[in-house]
């Protein structure tokens, strides 16, 4: 049999045959030619990602994740279409939006492996150590390498100024709030993330929160009126363009950190509040012209939407002084920001009626 160079075998190490995977054989998840030793031969038939095919060989030990998971967000990203449906109006077109769609945005769709072994073909893969696999995802490799430009930056504190997020602090990582039911999903199809009941909330851990008893006089006020984001999070990453822009000055990227609080645009059960933290996201009403799309109905939904910012504290500019909410505009979505922000070129006038809804015109009282 042929010498197999040492930088040919690191893919997986001695340990690996020993372990739940291993004991499979390589044959028994990725295919190729049996019995063969040369190398080009055995590698015929060779399935580079074993779970990227509906995940039918996972499905032959995990059946039950494996049937539910087409329905999470993760597979579906249903999210993005909900947005499309709610501003197209008449004008939907449900087959060419799937097909541009798919084309250019669902290659972050993740497989089982590209959770679990590997870092996600969209972040340019590889494995995470020597085919190890890991039943809970590395929240760097795996979780912020996708969901890392806001979420991971703010959680760890990379925003110059603002401190990492308390949780983070204390040694948690996403899977202390994102639970493996809301990841793989439950059998239902949310129609976004907010509308996914497997999703975190902050009672899950502070049950008294929101409560007419707790100890903390501002919860007992504000309870079930005001998100806890509004007044336990700080300036968050705001973007005004879907994509790479070119100035005079070469690339950029149209964001900026900034914190604001508005009115809610979708109050739920779950999210009865009537002030909530928003975040702008970088939808125009001509995005969807390169597909060939119309957005009718654009100015039906707001472009600051309900946010969740990760980088909760437990003492914020917002909770040293009453005065911060209800004496001033300043942390609120006022028609005076907006203007500033048409003004700047990082809104469209558009906008301005899309947003009605959720703009603040006065500061809210002490009652």
């Amino acid at each position: 049999m042929p010498q197999v160079e040492v930088w040919e075998r690191v893919l997986v190490d001695s340990d690996f045959a020993s372990t739940t995977h291993g004991v499979l054989g390589c044959r028994g998840c990725h295919g190729g030619a049996d019995g063969l030793n040369e190398k080009a031969a055995a590698h015929v038939g060779m399935v580079i990602d074993p779970s990227g095919d509906g995940a039918t060989v996972c499905a032959d030990c995990h059946s039950d994740i494996v049937a539910k998971f087409p329905t999470s967000l993760h597979a579906t990203q249903n999210g993005y279409f909900t947005a499309y449906e709610a501003r197209a109006g008449a004008s939907i077109d449900q087959a060419r939006y799937s097909e541009m769609f798919t084309a250019a945005c669902a290659s972050c769709h993740g497989t089982c492996g590209q959770c679990h072994v590997s870092r996600p073909s969209s972040v340019r893969g590889g494995l995470l150590s020597g085919h190890q696999f890991y039943k809970t995802p590395s929240q760097t490799e795996n979780c912020t390498a996708c969901h890392g430009s806001r979420i991971g930056d703010e959680f760890r504190g990379k925003h110059a100024g603002i401190p990492e997020d308390v949780h983070w602090r204390s040694g948690m990582n996403c899977m202390a709030c994102h639970d493996d039911v809301e990841l793989h999903g439950d059998g239902t199809t949310p129609d976004h993330r907010f509308a996914n009941d497997a999703g975190p909330s902050c009672t899950n851990c502070h049950a008294d929160a929101e409560s007419d008893s707790s100890d903390i006089s501002s919860h007992r006020t504000h309870g079930g009126k005001v998100a806890c984001q509004a007044c336990h999070s700080l300036q968050y990453k705001n973007c005004y363009s879907c994509h790479v822009e070119l100035d005079d000055q070469g690339l950029r990227f149209p964001s900026e950190l900034a914190f604001r609080i508005g009115r809610n645009p979708n109050p739920t059960e779950d999210r009865p509040y009537n002030y909530v933290v928003v975040r702008h996201v970088p939808i125009a009403a001509d995005s969807f012209e390169p597909w060939g799309l119309a957005l009718d109905d654009y100015a039906q939904e707001p472009t600051w939407r309900l946010a969740t910012p990760h980088n909760i504290q437990r003492t914020t500019p917002q909770t040293e002084s009453c005065d911060a909410c209800h004496g001033s505009l300043d942390l609120f979505l006022s028609p005076a920001y907006l203007d500033e922000l048409v003004s700047r070129g990082l809104m469209t006038q558009e906008e301005i009626q899309a947003n009605s809804a959720v703009v603040v015109e006065t500061p809210p009282d002490m009652n």
